[in-house]
């Protein structure tokens, strides 16, 4: 009886240090999601911005190549700083042990994609666009600010992606619906992007 009730008696105080450590995990890993979706959202505000100055300078019939061409690094640059700056809020997601999410505490997770889903299909088609338009001479100048601007995307993509396939596991509902989704068109534009002979990199190379 004795024994039982020391046994008893440890349950108890191994129980009552185990929740809050859960429930501080718990709030850990929710601190990691918001930190990187707030992040994703305010780059991808940015990057907006930038794209559609690139779009309207690779349009540009009034300006030389000489003054172009510097205007043109000089923004293609500052979308690789911006994207670049995801990657420190991202890597956590992987990195860290962070624990499969269930209910309202999903909802973060189709904000994060969306997020990095439009920054990638605005540089698909800013980049495009960019290639489609400028003249040969000035193409050639800036190929290795197009193809850094390119690689940038699969870095903080596929964290995002791993954590989010991980985080919803076998779990089901709408927003599971949702992530799979985005899952599956972040990899597509990813592809089209990276993919050997047919992606836009390879073509700059």
């Amino acid at each position: 009886m004795f024994f039982t009730k020391i046994a008893l008696a440890a349950f108890s105080v191994g129980s009552a240090f185990a929740a809050p450590a859960t429930h501080q995990h718990q709030a850990r890993a929710l601190e990691i999601l918001t930190t990187a979706t707030t992040t994703v959202t305010t780059v991808q505000q940015t990057v907006q911005g930038e794209l559609a100055s690139l779009e309207k300078l690779s349009v540009s019939v009034n300006v030389n190549a000489s003054a172009l061409i510097p205007q043109l690094e000089a923004s293609l640059l500052t979308i690789v700083g911006e994207i670049t700056q995801i990657v420190g809020s991202v890597t956590p997601l992987v990195t860290e042990d962070v624990p499969q999410l269930v209910g309202d505490e999903l909802n973060n997770i189709p904000t994060l994609l969306n997020g990095v889903l439009s920054i990638a299909n605005g540089v698909e088609s800013t980049v495009q666009k960019v290639v489609d338009n400028v003249a040969d001479d000035v193409l050639t100048a800036i190929k290795p600010e197009l193809q850094l601007v390119l690689s940038t995307v699969q870095p903080i993509a596929k964290p995002i992606i791993s954590f989010a396939l991980s985080a919803v596991g076998q779990t089901v509902g709408t927003v599971v619906d949702e992530v799979n989704t985005l899952v599956g068109q972040l990899q597509s534009v990813i592809g089209s992007l990276l993919t050997p002979v047919t992606g836009l990199l390879s073509k700059l190379l």
